[in-house]
C-alpha cells in the first residue's frame, strides 16, 4: 500500500486514508457479523476476535458512515442486526464477567449516534429493540476496574441519546470506579493493579473526552475536559519532531492510535488555540507510521510495531486487533466547516530540553529531534507479557525504541538495551564467542520491579532488589542529550554486572563498525550512532560486551542489531557505578556530543556530574 504520498490537509484526505486502510478488511467477512483473518491465536477465542475485526472498522467507520458507499454501509447495517439476533448464525452471543466483548461495544454503539444517527434511524422499532438489547448486557455483569468501566459509561450514555429506557445505576458506580483510576497531572492508573501508559491517552482520556460531548451538562465533563488540557502539556513530551512517538509499556501495536488523544481534543474543540500544532502532531505521527511497513501485502495492518513481529505483542492482540487505532478517524465526525479542515498544520513547538512526568515516573530529555524518556519504574505487580521491557528499561527512544527478548540466556537473544543485569558467578552457560566455545555467566536478572522512588526535575531514582544476594538503587539523570545513570549496588557474595545502551540496526547488507576502549564501547552504522563510557570516578576493571543482537527483537527495526555493552565483575560488599550512554541517528551531531564526554566525582555525601555549562548534583547522605 502507497499511503505515505497521501495530502492531510482536507476531509476528503482523511476519507480517503481511512477507506485505503480499512477496504482490505472487507474482503474476510466470516459470515455477516464477524471480520477474522490470519492464524495466530488469542486469549479470548477467534469467534470474539471475528467481532472485534467487525466493531474495529467502525472506530472509523461509525464517524464516517453517511461518506461510505452504499454497499459498504449495508454491510454494516446487516453485520449490526446478525450480530444482535439471537436466532442469526452469526449472533454475537451472551455476555459473561470480564468479556471481550465488552470492549468493542463502544464503538459499536457510538456508530448508532454519528451523523445524526444516520444507522439507528434506519432500523425498525424491533431492530432497534435488538440491537439496545444486546449492548445492555454490559450492565448485568462485572468488567475490569481499569478503563474497562468507561465501556459501561459510554454505552450507557448513548442508548441515552438513542431514547431508550436504561438503568442509570451500573454507569454511576462505574464512573466512581473510573474517579478512583484518576492519579494527577491528567493520568490515570489502569486499575489498582494497572499502570501509568499509553491507555491514558488512548482509552481514560480519549473516553472521558467522548463523555464531555455527550453529557456537556454534567459538571463532571468539565473535570474530563480540564484534565485533558493538563494531560496535554505531558503528554506533548512522548514526541518527536518527525513525528515519531517513544514506545512504551504494553498495547503497542496499536500503533497511531498514540495521536487519538490529540484527536478527541480536536473533536471536542478543547484547545481551539491549539489547532495547528496539534494537527501537525497528528499528521506527522500519521506519515511516520505509514512510512514503516506494518501493512502486510493485501494491505491489512499486522501485528507489531514499525513491522510485523509476534514476539512483542500481548495475549489479548488477535490479528484485529491493530484496528483499535482507527480511533483516530474520529476526525471524520467533523463538519466540512470545522476549522480543523481549514487549518494548516505547524512544526512541534519548542518544549524544555527535560520535562519530569511525575505521575509515570518518567523523565522526558529532548536532543536535537530525539526524544529520550528515562524510567525510574512503577511499583507493581507484573502480569503483563514482557513486564520487564515494557516497564522498566532505564530509557526508551523515539529513534531506537527497545528490543524485547527470544529467550534468557545468550546475549543476543535476550538483547537487554538499556538496562543492567546482575547474576552471581555460579550461574553459567556455554556460549560461542569469536568461533570458540567459552563459559560465561548467563541468564542475567533485571529490574522487574522499584520502591523507594525520588523524582526531581534533574533525576529520577529507585531501587530494585532481585533476591536476598543482590540489590541495587539506580539514578537517572538527562544531561545534555546524555543519559547518565549511577548505581549503587550491594551483593552477598561475587557478581557479574552487565550494561548496555541503545540498540542500533546494523544490517549485513549495510554493517557499520564497532570501537572499543578501555572504558566504552560505540557503534557507527547507517541507522545512526549508540555508546556507553564507564565514567566511575575509581579505577573499575570492565570489559567490552558489545553484541549483535538477534534480528526481529528489537521493535524499531527488524535487522540485527548492535548493542554496546560493558561488563565487570563485583565482589562482595558495596560498589558505585556511573555511567553514560549516548545515542543519535544523526551520525554527524552524534559524533560531535561523544567526542565531549561528562566528567562525574563521586563522595560519600553526594555525586556531581557535568558536560560544560551543564550541571547536576545530587546529594546522596
Amino acid at each position: 500500500m502507497i499511503l505515505a504520498s497521501i495530502q492531510l490537509e482536507t476531509k476528503q484526505d482523511y476519507l480517503d486514508l481511512f477507506k485505503q486502510i480499512n477496504q482490505p478488511l472487507r474482503q474476510h467477512y466470516q459470515g455477516k457479523a464477524r471480520i477474522m483473518f490470519g492464524s495466530n491465536g488469542v486469549g479470548y477465542g477467534t469467534r470474539i476476535a471475528g467481532i472485534e475485526g467487525f466493531a474495529r472498522m467502525l472506530w472509523g467507520a461509525g464517524p464516517a458512515i453517511g461518506q461510505l458507499a452504499a454497499d459498504w454501509q449495508k454491510e454494516i447495517r446487516e453485520g449490526l442486526l446478525a450480530g444482535t439476533d439471537p436466532q442469526s448464525p452469526d449472533y454475537w452471543g451472551d455476555l459473561h464477567d470480564r468479556d471481550q466483548r465488552m470492549v468493542e461495544m463502544p464503538a459499536i454503539a457510538l456508530a448508532l449516534l454519528h451523523d445524526d444517527h444516520y444507522l439507528w434511524r434506519q432500523f425498525s422499532a424491533l431492530e432497534q429493540d435488538q440491537v439496545a438489547t444486546w449492548l445492555k448486557q454490559i450492565f448485568a455483569h462485572s468488567c475490569s476496574d481499569g478503563n474497562w468501566q468507561f465501556f459501561k459509561i459510554l454505552v450507557y450514555q448513548v442508548l441515552v441519546h438513542l431514547d431508550v429506557d436504561v438503568d442509570s445505576s451500573d454507569a454511576e458506580a462505574a464512573m466512581i470506579k473510573i474517579e478512583q483510576c484518576y492519579r494527577a497531572d491528567g493520568w490515570y492508573q489502569d486499575s489498582a493493579r494497572g499502570r501509568e501508559d499509553y491507555y491514558t491517552p488512548f482509552a481514560f482520556q480519549y473516553y472521558g473526552i467522548l463523555y464531555s460531548k455527550l453529557a456537556p451538562d454534567d459538571p463532571q465533563s468539565e473535570v474530563f475536559r480540564q484534565r485533558a488540557r493538563e494531560f496535554a502539556g505531558q503528554f506533548i513530551h512522548f514526541f518527536a519532531a518527525d513525528g515519531a512517538n517513544v514506545p512504551f509499556g504494553r498495547s503497542l501495536t496499536y500503533r497511531y492510535a498514540a495521536v487519538a488523544f490529540w484527536v478527541a481534543m480536536i473533536y471536542a474543540d478543547i484547545w481551539p488555540e491549539k489547532t495547528a500544532v496539534i494537527k501537525g502532531i497528528i499528521n506527522r505521527n500519521l506519515r511516520w507510521w505509514l512510512q514503516r511497513p506494518i501493512f502486510d501485502e493485501s494491505g491489512l495492518l499486522t501485528l507489531g510495531y514499525s513491522y510485523s513481529q509476534l514476539l512483542m505483542t500481548e495475549p489479548y492482540n488477535s490479528p484485529t486487533s491493530p484496528y483499535w487505532a482507527n480511533k483516530i478517524f474520529l476526525l471524520l465526525a467533523l463538519p466540512q466547516t470545522h476549522r480543523y479542515w481549514q487549518t494548516v498544520e505547524t512544526e512541534l513547538p519548542q518544549v524544555p530540553t527535560k520535562k519530569l512526568l511525575a505521575v509515570p515516573h518518567l523523565l522526558a530529555s529532548h536532543d536535537a529531534g530525539h526524544t529520550v524518556l528515562l524510567n525510574a519504574g512503577q511499583p507493581g505487580p507484573n502480569y503483563h507479557a514482557l513486564t520487564n521491557e515494557k516497564y522498566f528499561k532505564f530509557a526508551y527512544s523515539s529513534q531506537f525504541g527497545f528490543s524485547v527478548p527470544r529467550q534468557n540466556q545468550l546475549k543476543e537473544e535476550a538483547v537487554m538495551d538499556s538496562m543492567l543485569g546482575l547474576q552471581t558467578i555460579d550461574t553459567t552457560m556455554t556460549a560461542s564467542r569469536g568461533g570458540q566455545n567459552i563459559v560465561e555467566t548467563g541468564m542475567f536478572y533485571s529490574r522487574n520491579n522499584v520502591t523507594d522512588v525520588t523524582q526531581t526535575d534533574d533525576y529520577v531514582a529507585s531501587t530494585w532488589r532481585i533476591n536476598n544476594v543482590m540489590q541495587a538503587r539506580t539514578w537517572l539523570i538527562p544531561l545534555a542529550g546524555w543519559q547518565i545513570r549511577l548505581h549503587h549496588i550491594s551483593v552477598k557474595q561475587t557478581c557479574v554486572a552487565y550494561e548496555t545502551g541503545f540498540a542500533v540496526a546494523d544490517s549485513p547488507d549495510t554493517p557499520g563498525k564497532v570501537t572499543t576502549t578501555d572504558h566504552s564501547s560505540a557503534f557507527r552504522g547507517p541507522a545512526g550512532f549508540t555508546g556507553i563510557v564507564d565514567l566511575t570516578p575509581q579505577v573499575l576493571t570492565q570489559k567490552d560486551a558489545t553484541i549483535d543482537g538477534f534480528p526481529n527483537t528489537n521493535l524499531m527495526t527488524p535487522e540485527i542489531v548492535a548493542l554496546p555493552g560493558r561488563q565487570t565483575t563485583l565482589t562482595a560488599g558495596e560498589h558505585w557505578l556511573v555511567t553514560g550512554v549516548y545515542a543519535h541517528a544523526d551520525l554527524p551531531h552524534a559524533t560531535a556530543k561523544w567526542a565531549q564526554q561528562p566528567l562525574a566525582k563521586l563522595t560519600d555525601d553526594y555525586f556531581e556530574v557535568q558536560l560544560a555549562a551543564s550541571k547536576v548534583t545530587i546529594k546522596l547522605r
